[in-house]
């Protein structure tokens, strides 16, 4: 009988075509499914030595109890452990799904070739000494490289650890590790670009008892790297959340059609990216390129598709543990209990650094709370139950109950004293019937670090399926992360389409700052009245012209700080102007006899307002972004600024602002007026837009943008637009006038 096509499989189709279709030197995704789940595997450099790179993997298939064919290849044995062995690649029958190639490096080309003309689906290389080792590993990768690519071949590595399909009972690799304890589908997929990063994920997972499905170390991804596997593991479906450990995202369009996927599947993604303090390769001399790294571009783009960015290894193990058992929270808020008084207080204060939300309970919470609780306990969230529970162990439980009812309470965080053996063997006999039952996330902890647990304690907690933490800190944190993951896949759900901005028309040059601000203007955007002078007396005549007080700015595309070199100068008095353009000419010729200056840009001072910059640029990997902070001098110096993603509607914008150190100046405060909010979003469209609709456009950077009262609307008092310089793309990069 045919098998009917899934809703899941028809929705699929569409990423398979994008990832296969577009590119025709990628490998076949029937390749990696072969690879990722053989029927049969050989070993080419096998050994009987335990501890060897060639005896492990046989080791471990048969403690795995693999059920498939298993293959030996060896020059020296016929045998091992009462299995044949023979002496090559091309002795194996044909069609081998997937091959271990545990030999030295000097023997990998043949072997790889070998097994391309043995029809086999993939091969593993575990040899080291390739790109990572300079231009002569290099050159040895891009020859593997090219092979696989005639063959077919799915070639995992080289320079990997392998990997290890749990759901199938399919170690390809020397890396030391156990089946699950408990089922591994619908658990946790790590994929990492280091080997030995994969192998400790996994063994920091399954100390948590977190049920893992796969484990893959991609090593210099000559072939396949992170987005083939991502491929088959949301198609595949028995993984509810992937970790990634990565170095950097090779195919950025492919990994975001799939990121998409996975949220859509229900299918959650938490990364940890390493050597994210390397500043981005954009080759920009202007505040946007210099304060936005290649991080915050990443997380930017990325995290609109739901994928959740994390900044320490145990923060990963704890959040994806937290997703592998339990749901994603249908709200943010957290609700806590615990038996101790300091540990309510420790809840507040971290909560409110970590901007985790304790909401209010309802006034129905409140009062069943009351009922409850001893009349000198408190009823609120997070809730202290005192020691009282040691008298009614049944208390944990009907105050848990209280939370898990609140429908402002997404997650609940048990957070209790060990106590005696005894009195935790209570605690977990009370609650877990209401834990387990729960249709809301709920986290299990029982305070006291690395103390010991009674084994039978703590297996009744992990075998209810629940998850279990020794600190409220990571406890708190991880709960954080889940409401984010949520959050970030509901904004995605209601996206709306941002504002279509017409294509700009700029030629193939850098535009100064008043054809920036002309230009600009055009599209809408508020600019001060300006004349350009050429010489000191044009310069007092504009000024009487526009009207004091006037701010002097040089006109030159070499200098890219003007305020660095004396390039402005602020003017109340209309006999001061001539003096002020004659000594901020010298001051500019002094400290740049190298500049071309083209001028005085003579202009309307404004000083009602605050100065944000606003710089959109062309990420070669990851497209427009837009950079929005505390500008003028500050823009480098203070660093207050979020990174937006090209195509950001105006939720996202606005939700992105509130992130800002600066963000109460923009609700006002203090007697000052609310800052025009709408109007600074009308702007980070904009220019979003024009990147968009005009790809010569490479950087437009508004610095500083005044943003007036509410209502007032907001002003350009700088601006710089960089183009494509010729028809091979080089981007000429040149700061028109930042003050």
């Amino acid at each position: 009988m045919t098998k009917s096509p899934t809703d899941r499989d028809l929705a699929y189709t569409s990423v398979l075509e994008q990832s296969d279709s577009r590119d025709p030197t990628r490998i076949p995704i029937e390749a990696v499914r072969r690879l990722l789940k053989p029927r049969s595997v050989a070993i080419v450099g096998a050994s009987s030595e335990v501890a060897a790179i060639g005896g492990a993997p046989l080791i471990l298939l048969e403690r795995f109890g693999y059920d498939g064919e298993v293959h030996l290849v060896s020059r020296t044995r016929t045998e091992i452990n009462g299995r044949p062995c023979v002496p090559s690649i091309d002795e194996l029958p044909s069609g081998v799904d997937a091959v271990i190639l545990a030999i030295p490096q000097a023997g990998v080309r043949d072997a790889v070739e070998a097994a391309g003309r043995r029809g086999i689906g993939g091969v593993i290389v575990f040899s080291s000494g390739y790109a990572e080792a300079g231009e002569a590993g290099s050159s040895a990768q891009e020859t593997l490289t090219a092979l696989a690519h005639k063959h077919g071949l799915a070639l995992a590595g080289p320079n990997c650890l392998g990997l290890v399909n749990f759901v199938n009972r399919v170690p390809l690799t020397f890396g030391d590790v156990e089946p699950n304890r408990r089922d591994p589908r619908g658990g946790l997929a790590i994929i990492s670009q280091s080997g030995a990063m994969s192998l400790a994920l996994t063994y920091a997972a399954m100390a948590q008892d977190i049920p893992v499905s796969y484990a893959i170390s991609t090593g210099n991804e000559a072939v396949l790297g992170i987005e083939d596997y991502l491929n088959v593991l949301i198609e595949e479906g028995t993984t509810k959340v992937v970790a990634l450990l990565i170095e950097q995202i090779r195919r950025p369009k492919m990994f975001l059609a799939l990121a998409k996927k996975a949220r859509e599947c229900g299918i959650a993604i938490c990364a940890l990216h390493t050597g994210r303090g390397v500043r981005s390769q954009i080759a920009s001399l202007s505040h946007t390129g210099a304060i936005a790294g290649d991080q915050d571009v990443l997380r930017a783009v990325v995290g609109r598709e739901g994928v959740l960015f994390i900044d320490s290894l145990d923060e990963l193990v704890d959040t994806v543990g937290l997703l592998a058992k339990t749901s994603l929270p249908s709200r943010s808020g957290v609700g806590f209990m615990t038996d101790s008084g300091a540990a309510k207080t420790f809840a507040i204060d971290f909560s409110e650094e970590i901007g985790l939300d304790l909401p209010e309970l309802s006034t129905t919470s409140l009062q069943r709370l009351t009922q409850e609780l001893p009349a000198f306990a408190t009823a609120s969230n997070p809730v202290d139950i005192t020691a009282m529970g040691l008298n009614d162990p049944s208390l944990y439980a009907r105050v848990a109950q209280v939370l898990l009812d609140d429908e402002d309470v997404g997650t609940v965080i048990v957070s209790a004293m060990p106590g005696s053996p005894l009195q935790g063997a209570e605690q977990i006999e009370s609650l877990l019937p209401t834990l387990g039952s729960a249709t809301k996330p709920v986290i299990y902890t029982i305070m006291g670090g690395e103390s010991v647990l009674p084994d039978v304690n703590r297996l009744k907690i992990l075998d209810d399926g629940l998850p279990l933490f020794r600190s409220p800190e990571r406890a708190l944190r991880a709960a954080r992360n889940a409401g984010s993951i949520a959050r970030l896949n509901a904004e995605a759900a209601q996206r709306v389409a941002p504002r279509a901005v017409s294509r700009a028309e700029v030629g193939p040059r850098i535009l100064n700052e008043q054809e920036a601000k002309e230009l600009l203007s055009r599209f809408g955007l508020s600019v001060p009245r300006s004349i350009m002078a050429s010489t000191e007396s044009e310069a007092a005549v504009a000024a009487h012209e526009i009207g004091l007080p006037v701010v002097l700015k040089i006109s030159s595309e070499e200098i890219f700080h003007k305020s660095d070199v004396g390039g402005v100068a602020l003017v109340l008095d209309e006999q001061d102007v001539a003096p002020a353009a004659a000594q901020m000419l010298a001051s500019v010729r002094a400290a740049r006899p190298d500049a071309t200056i083209g001028g005085i840009l003579v202009e309307q001072a404004l000083t009602d307002g605050i100065e944000f910059i606003v710089g959109s640029q062309r990420d070669p990997r990851w497209g427009p972004f837009t950079l929005v902070g505390l500008g003028g001098i500050w823009a480098e110096t203070i660093r207050d600024n979020v990174v937006i993603a090209g195509g950001a509607d105006r939720t996202e914008i606005r939700e992105a602002l509130g992130r800002l150190r600066c963000a109460p100046i923009l609700k006002g405060g203090r007697g000052e007026a609310p800052l025009d909010v709408e109007a600074l979003i009308d702007v980070i469209e904009l220019l979003s837009g024009l990147m968009r609709s005009t790809p010569e456009i490479t950087g437009i950077e508004v610095n500083p943008l005044l943003v007036r009262a509410q209502g007032e609307g907001v002003m350009a008092l700088d601006a710089m637009i960089e183009t494509e310089l010729d028809s091979q793309g080089l981007v000429a990069i040149r700061n028109a006038g930042s003050r």
